[in-house]
This record gives C-alpha cells, structure tokens and sequence, in this order.
C-alpha cells in the first residue's frame, strides 16, 4: 500500500492496518505523553498514547525520514551488523 492509498482509509481501516502490518522501530515519551513509531510499507506510523491510561490520542503518518529523528536513538540496528 502506498502513503497516498492509506491517507484514503478511514480511522478505523488505518488503525487495523498498523496493527496488522506495522512494524515498531522505535519509542519515545515526555511528561504527558507516550510515543511509539512503526513503519509499515514504505511509510511512518507515530502513535501517541496519553499516559498512565495508554490510550491512543492520534495517529500520525509520514514518509519524510527527516521526522525520524527524535527516534534514532532508540532503532535497533545490530541485526544489520550479525554474521
């Protein structure tokens, strides 16, 4: 599926699709709020949860990989490196 195919989904389509296909690459949170990012296809996911309660406030999606930098510090990357 394509960025542009998926803007076209409705909320709840959207959701089914990040929990179905989404792959989680990296985690982050302030004060308030909770932050997970998947990847699914070719684009970004960033779920924002508001804490203690976890529950889901927004969906955010992008393709920009400049966006991903609050996340760098926490994606996994020595599977890369294994022999």
């Amino acid at each position: 599926m394509t960025f542009n195919q998926f803007k076209y989904l409705s909320e709840d389509d959207q959701e089914a699709l990040l929990w179905r296909k989404g792959v989680e690459l990296g985690r982050s949170s302030d004060a308030l709020y909770y932050y997970i990012l998947y990847q699914v296809d070719g684009f970004y996911m960033e779920v924002k949860y508001k804490m203690p309660q976890c529950s889901v406030l927004e969906i955010a999606c992008f393709e920009d990989v400049n966006l991903l930098g609050p996340y760098l510090h926490s994606i996994d990357i020595d599977s890369l490196f294994a022999a």
